[in-house]
Parts: structure tokens; sequence; C-alpha cells
């Protein structure tokens, strides 16, 4: 039997039925019509001076901290201050056994009065010398010798003077005060403790905290920028720094928490180390209460110049494709232009442009993920929450929610003046 002949029939009145049918089954793929427009919402790019705010994590410090040690060897016999409490300059902390200092004073005074009782004769000597030698009762050189033995004998007085003097510096050691205004810390040693000025701790530390020091790493990108405007122009050095401590420093504390005074730069280093690539920089911040302590972490915010007539476009969109940055142009008929942007500094809802656009082009800002070059858009009108034009920047901006009252001064932490 003929394979073919049994799996496709020779006859052509079927083959004439079937070939329209199996021609029917191919269909032309149909025509693609024009793209809808896309629905988003547009934004403006604006020029303004934008001031640069930075963010760095710093620690707290007192803005002085002194090591309490004892100047004389003894014991302690007795802690006058509360620990962790605000103590005054001069201030008794501890007090070491005077009795060996004591009897040391005594013995110089006494020393003291028997040079001075040896000195008394020795002028009386030198007096009536001086009388038989007008008389020529004596020679010159037995003059002399009374001259050098009275002089040596008020060196000796001057020598035992010194020594009631030391003994006495050593005597007032014994008890040891407060070298600063500021909060004592916890005492290393207890009373009975046997200690010098060679032993390994420091009694306790005072540190002085109202103002507290912030301490902090700026880079040194920062540290370009901070000095840009003035390096343009030298003679607005000092106007700059002037506006930049006029904007301040603020503080936002581990628990987000925002500290509601405002800091003030102290100082820099004098060199950027070359390990790092960052300065070092103090801020102070007022501490009234003496509520904030050295060694808390704290992130601080300051302005490190101002970017004069820069291009602002919302941070949103910016859209960022790994190291690409780009932004979707809307023209005039509504058609997309995706172009290829240098991004300057950012912050938390605004964005620099360094290039491609120009003051007064619109922008998609939401919608960027449905965009396509070449696209039509239809504006839709802002919607709640949203910022399609960018917002003046302020020193303020965070992203903490919880601030901290101002501290109240209370009964056993005043202060520290």
């Amino acid at each position: 039997m003929n394979f073919f002949s049994t799996r496709f029939p020779s006859n052509p009145v079927l083959l004439a039925v079937l070939l329209p049918a199996l021609c029917s089954c191919k269909k032309e793929a149909p025509v693609a019509g024009p793209r809808p427009p896309v629905p988003v919402t547009l934004g403006t790019v604006i020029q303004k001076d934008m001031p640069n705010h930075k963010e760095w994590i710093g620690n707290l410090q007192g803005t002085v901290t002194a090591l309490v040690k004892p100047n004389v060897a003894g014991n302690i016999i007795q802690r006058y201050y509360t620990e962790g409490t605000v103590v005054k300059q001069g201030e008794p902390l501890f007090q070491i056994d005077p009795a060996p200092f004591q009897a040391a004073l005594d013995q110089a005074k006494a020393n003291l009065s028997t040079a001075v009782a040896q000195e008394t004769k020795v002028q009386q000597d030198f007096v009536r010398a001086q009388n038989l030698l007008a008389g020529k009762v004596i020679s010159v050189q037995e003059f002399q010798n009374q001259q050098q033995n009275y002089q040596a004998t008020v060196s000796e007085v001057a020598s035992k003077q010194a020594a009631v003097q030391s003994a006495q510096v050593n005597l007032d050691f014994t008890k040891v005060v407060a070298p600063i205004d500021g909060l004592a810390g916890l005492a290393n040693y207890e009373v009975g403790t046997y200690v010098s000025s060679a032993s390994e701790q420091p009694l306790t530390t005072v540190v002085a905290i109202d103002p507290i020091k912030v301490v902090f790493q700026v880079g040194q990108d920062d540290y370009l920028s901070f000095i840009s405007q003035s390096l343009k122009d030298p003679s607005q050095a000092s106007a700059n720094q002037k506006r930049d401590e006029d904007v301040g420093m603020k503080m936002i504390l581990s628990d987000g928490m925002i500290y509601p005074q405002k800091g003030v730069f102290r100082a820099a280093n004098n060199q950027i180390s070359t390990q790092t690539g960052s300065i070092t920089v103090e801020g102070t911040f007022p501490n009234p209460g003496a509520l904030l302590r050295p060694g808390l972490f704290a992130r601080v915010k300051a302005t490190v110049g101002v970017q004069q007539n820069a291009l602002i476009v919302p941070i949103a969109a910016v859209i960022t494709i790994q190291n690409l940055h780009q932004l979707a142009v809307v023209g005039p008929d509504n058609k997309v232009t995706i172009r290829n942007v240098n991004l300057g500094m950012t912050t938390r809802d605004e964005a620099v442009i360094l290039s491609a656009v120009d003051a007064g082009e619109k922008i998609v800002v939401q919608g960027t993920q449905k965009v396509v070059d070449g696209c039509t858009v239809m504006p839709l009108p802002a919607t709640a929450g949203a910022s399609p034009t960018p917002v003046a920047s302020t020193a303020d901006e965070s992203g903490a929610s919880r601030s901290i009252p101002s501290a109240t001064p209370s009964p056993t932490l005043a202060p520290a003046k």
C-alpha cells in the first residue's frame, strides 16, 4: 500500500474543498496603533543659590578635660565631693594624710628660727667689725672675714625660708582641689589607698561640659567645597565664613532626637590627615543642666558653602541606572527627550544638575519609570505630598522626627559657669 496515498488522498474534489480551508487559517498580523499619552506629573528646573548642607558623625567631648593627680604621696583619708556632680575651681576633692608634711613644715620653721638667730649674732659682729676697722683696731683681712661670714649667714636664712615655703606647698598639696569648673567623675581610688604622682590612674577627672564640644572628621572634598567660593574671590572669605557661621550647626542625637540648641564652629586642625584624607573639626553646643555627657555619638549638620545660580530639580526626577543619571525632559509638544546629566550635590528633596538642562525646562517627576525617549506624555496635577518644583533648602533640614526640649538645670546638676 502506498503510504502517501493513504495520508494525502488524490481526490480532486476533496482537495478543492480542503485547500481554501487551509489557506483561511493564515491571518495577517494587526497593525500597531499610536501609543497613548503616558500620564505623568511634571516639574520645573529652577535656578537659585543652593546651600551645601553636609552631615557627619561625631562624638561629644568636654571643652576641657582635667586629670586630677596628686602632687604628693600619701594615704587618702577623705573624699569631699560627690561623684558625678558639678564642682567649682578650687573646691576640695580629696584629702591626703597631712601629718608627715605638717611635721616637715614644723621642722623647716625651726631650722629657719635657728638660722635667723645666727644671722642676728653675725650681723652684730659685722657692725662691730665695721667700727673697729674705722678705728684701725682690726685689719682689713679680719673685717673681710666678718663680712663674708655675715653674707653666708644671710644666704643660709634665705635657704631656710625657701625650705619653709616648700614644706608649706607640700602640705597644701595634701588637699587636692578641682583645677577647673566642671563635672567631676567617679573616684578611681577609695579612702585608705596610697597614692602618688606616679600612680597609674588619676584620682578622678573634671570635665568642662557647658558648652560641650563635638568632634568630627570632614573629608577633603567637603573641605574644598567649603572654601571654593573663597578661593575664587579671596576678598569674600570673611563674609563667606560669617554667613556659614550665622547658619550654625545642628545636632541630632543617636536616638533621632533633635538637640534644640544651635552650635557654632570652634576650631579646625592645621592639616589634613594623609592616612584618612580628612581634617578634624570641632564645634560647640550650649549644654544647660549638664545633661549631655562626653562620649555620646551624634550627627552634626552644617553648611559648607553655597553653590550660586545652581540648576535644581526634585530628587524624584533623577533616573539612575548604575552610574548613569538621566532626566526625562518634556518639550512644548509634550514629547519626552531622555538626557544624560551630570549630578552635583543632593539633599533629601533636591538635586543639583551640572549639565544638559536649562532653567525653566519641564521634566517628569512622577512616572519616570513609564516614559521612554520620544513618547508623548499627558501632564497631571501634582498629587498631595509631591514636590514637582524644588523648594528652598534650609539648615534645619533633617530626617529626624522627634525633638528634645530645652533642658532645665536640676538642683544637683547646676550648669558649670
